[in-house]
């Protein structure tokens, strides 16, 4: 069983820093955790399926390893001085929830990291598209006249819809 001490040491980071992201997940059930932790770019915020996002939105190297800090501390038990932390389960009914999801100007969509797939409701109904090969971690819309338009941002840098398969 790791010690928040041994966790902050591997990672490098303040043990309260481990502390106050191990206490925000577990107020959301280990499914996300909203931070302001200088050490990890100020403001940001994870959520479990792969979505992450930090101060310094272009450190990809951070965000990789608030991610990886994130699932350390959902999946494995963690003991303190007084308590023993048991690994984070999600809510009873809460199998599916989206790593990314939104809405602005009749689009609504959300990504799925489990399941490669991303769905996007508009007038003209739902449509899904796998994304396997891309994992996603930020939207853009963007509109001029009557066109709307959705990218994605990954690790390799933006994937537009059109790009993606349709299933």
């Amino acid at each position: 069983m790791k010690t928040l001490a041994a966790i902050a040491q591997e990672f490098k980071v303040q043990e309260s820093t481990v502390s106050q992201l191990l206490e925000g997940l577990q107020r959301n059930a280990g499914r996300q955790v909203q931070f302001n932790i200088a050490e990890l770019g100020g403001m940001g915020q994870w959520q479990a399926g792969g979505m992450v996002m930090v101060g310094d939105m272009f450190n990809n190297e951070l965000k990789a390893k608030v991610d990886k800090l994130c699932r350390v501390l959902v999946e494995l038990p963690v003991e303190t001085e007084n308590e023993t932390f048991v690994p984070i389960q999600p809510a009873v009914g809460s199998r599916r929830f989206a790593s990314i999801k939104g809405s602005q100007n009749g689009i609504s969509y959300a990504y799925y990291q489990t399941e490669d797939i991303l769905e996007i409701t508009d007038e003209n109904g739902l449509k899904k598209y796998d994304t396997k090969g891309y994992l996603l971690t930020g939207v853009q819309q963007s509109q001029s006249n009557d066109a709307r338009k959705l990218s994605f941002s990954h690790a390799g840098g933006r994937v537009e819809v059109e790009d993606l398969k349709e299933v």
